[in-house]
Formats: C-alpha cells, sequence, structure tokens
C-alpha cells in the first residue's frame, strides 16, 4: 500500500505526512503541476490533493486530474462525490433540491427578465451569493428591491470579481486586533489587493451571467458548522462579525460541546449519508423563530487552525469522545479503508 500526497504548505498535506510517517504508512509526496503526474501516481493506490478554491491554477485541473485517476480505478481525496461541488453553490443548489436536504430556500436567474419579475414578488431581505468564495467575501445583503435589482444588473452584464481581497483583509485586521488572529494574513490580503499577479488574481474569471440568492433567516448572531469524516463528526460555533450578518471568516469561534446539541449532529450525519463525501463540512444556522436548522452550504476544506481548540467529537451513534483527535489523520485512515475495500473485490 502506498499514497501519493500532492505537497502544499499550509494545508492538509502537512497533517497527512505527518501521519503517514508517524504511523509507518507508505507515501510519496508528488507534484499536481508535473505533466507527468498520472505516471507518477501509477505505482500508488491512492493519490491525495488538497487544492485551493483561491488558487486559480489549482482550479483549471485539480476535479479533472483527481475525477480522472477515480475514473481509472484509483482511490482519490477529495472523490468525485466529495469534490464536485467544492466551492460552487449552485452545484449545492440543486444538489440540495434533488436529495430533499432541509436548506435555506435558493433563487437562481440566468436572464433580467425572470430575476426581475421574481424581485417583484418576494419579500426582503434576502442574501445574495457568488458561487465561489470563502470567508463571506463574496456574500451581501439585499435589503430592497432596487438593490436586489442592482445586483442583477451587474451580476448579468459586468459581472463581480471572483475574488475580494480588500474585504478579507478588512476582516483579518479586526482579528488581529482582537488578538485573534496574525498581522501576516492582514499583509497578505494588502498584498493581493495591491498586487493581483501575486495568486493569479487577475487571471480568475470575473462572476457574470447568473444572479443567486438566498433565503435570509433570522438567527441569534451565529452558524454552526459540523465536520463529518467517516463515523465521526465534530463541531464549532462561528459568531458573527460587528455589525454585519456574515458569520464566516469573522475569528470568533465558540467550542463548548452544550452549544450543540444530538439534533444537530444527526441531521449531519443523515445529510453525509446521502451525499456520501470522505468529508463534509456543513454550516447551518437556526431560525431564532421556529428553532428549525438549514443546511446553508457545504464543502470538503477548512482551516485546521481553526479546529485544534475542539475538545472532542461525536461518533455516529452520538456518543461524545472526550479528547483530543486528528481530524487529517481520519482522512488518511477513510482512505486505507478504501483500498483495502477495494482489494477484496
Amino acid at each position: 500500500m502506498k499514497i501519493a500526497i500532492a505537497d502544499r504548505k499550509g494545508s492538509f498535506s502537512d497533517y497527512w505526512i505527518k501521519y503517514c510517517e508517524e504511523h509507518s504508512i507508505p507515501y510519496k509526496v508528488v507534484n499536481p503541476y508535473d505533466t507527468d503526474i498520472v505516471e507518477q501516481v501509477s505505482d500508488c493506490d491512492a493519490f491525495m490533493w488538497h487544492h485551493h478554491h483561491a488558487s486559480f491554477s489549482d482550479t483549471l485541473f485539480a476535479k479533472q486530474l483527481l475525477f480522472s485517476l477515480e475514473q481509472a480505478g484509483k482511490i482519490v481525496f477529495p472523490n468525485f462525490r466529495t469534490g464536485w461541488h467544492f466551492d460552487d453553490k449552485l452545484g449545492q443548489k440543486y444538489l440540495f433540491e434533488a436529495l430533499g436536504v432541509r436548506a435555506a430556500k435558493s433563487w437562481v436567474f440566468y436572464d433580467k427578465k425572470s430575476a426581475y419579475k421574481w424581485i417583484e414578488t418576494t419579500d426582503f431581505p434576502k442574501v445574495f451569493k457568488l458561487r465561489g468564495g470563502a470567508g463571506s467575501a463574496n456574500v451581501r445583503l439585499a435589503r430592497s428591491k432596487r438593490q436586489a435589482k442592482a445586483f442583477v444588473r451587474k451580476a448579468l452584464c459586468r459581472g463581480f470579481a471572483s475574488t475580494n481581497p480588500l474585504f478579507s483583509a478588512k476582516t483579518q485586521w479586526q482579528n488581529f486586533v482582537k488578538g485573534q488572529g496574525r498581522f501576516y494574513d492582514v499583509a497578505k490580503y494588502i498584498g493581493l489587493y495591491l498586487f493581483p499577479r501575486l495568486n493569479g488574481g487577475r487571471r480568475m474569471p470575473r462572476q457574470k451571467g447568473y444572479a443567486y440568492f438566498q433565503e435570509f433567516i433570522p438567527n441569534d448572531g451565529f452558524d454552526l458548522r459540523v465536520i463529518v469524516i467517516g463515523n465521526k463528526a465534530f463541531a464549532i460555533r462561528r459568531e458573527t462579525r460587528q455589525d454585519d450578518f456574515r458569520a464566516s471568516g469573522s475569528g470568533e469561534i465558540s467550542y463548548k460541546r452544550e452549544l450543540f446539541n444530538e439534533q444537530l449532529i444527526q441531521l449531519a450525519f443523515e445529510i453525509n449519508q446521502q451525499i456520501k463525501s470522505q468529508c463534509l463540512a456543513l454550516d447551518f444556522v437556526k431560525d431564532m423563530k421556529t428553532g428549525q436548522l438549514y443546511a446553508v452550504e457545504i464543502s470538503y476544506g477548512y482551516s485546521v487552525d481553526g479546529y485544534l481548540r475542539c475538545s472532542g467529537y461525536w461518533t455516529s451513534d452520538l456518543s461524545w469522545h472526550e479528547e483530543h483527535f486528528d481530524s487529517c489523520g481520519w482522512m488518511v485512515e477513510e482512505v486505507m479503508t478504501e483500498i483495502d475495500s477495494q482489494k477484496q473485490f
């Protein structure tokens, strides 16, 4: 058994490599950008790559490479069910609706006439989102018909930039002032704003040709994220920014177990049973009027540092385990289980 790992500093790969070394699991580091990458992984049973949505180069071919290897019989992480909807809110809308997932209601329009017709009949506010982006950088609130129409006109004409480094720099500065972030992250986003070529920013296509809205669900100023890997799950609560409705990227995180009831954890496991993902990060909001939980977005990727203070995890029987854990190690274990299962047939 051997696992090929695409090494990207600051990603899951740091933990995957460490886990393999500590548990004597054969692995080799590969560069997914090499033209002979398929040949390089031919002697491996699996290929793992934590590709990033904000890297223009990754977005060009990461999914295509992974899914090609999977179709050829290789175990990959993330596999198709785990990764096809990554950083794609339009895809997630259709997936939630097709599976009957209890999610925040959403609407998408591809022409101005149908969008305007809907705007005249709906109520506000509504949340306007781009299909990609993290940390709430591409999320806005349409408080009126006028604002909604302005978003539609821009979305269906010139479009929006795929990245918003100035917004991210402001968020990182707020976190730094509160002692919850690094000045390095502030400088990084300022640098990306001033020099967009640093990370391929100018090559990222503008988001246009569609207008995506989501129901605004009044809540108590936080969202809940549950990450399911195999038969284990862990969770955090993210508080909204001051005078803002967005929680993702705020840096205000709570970890106490009592913040997460069994209904939430059970719902996360049930959704993942439908999606059949190797790793699923689910964002939920709780309606402050009804107490109902609604899924908002999903992803396979997350920043590991934000979860190191979790005091334990749940298993699928909803038992709580008060102990430190290595979530990236779980990913390697899931891949190894898939390898063993494949070899039995």
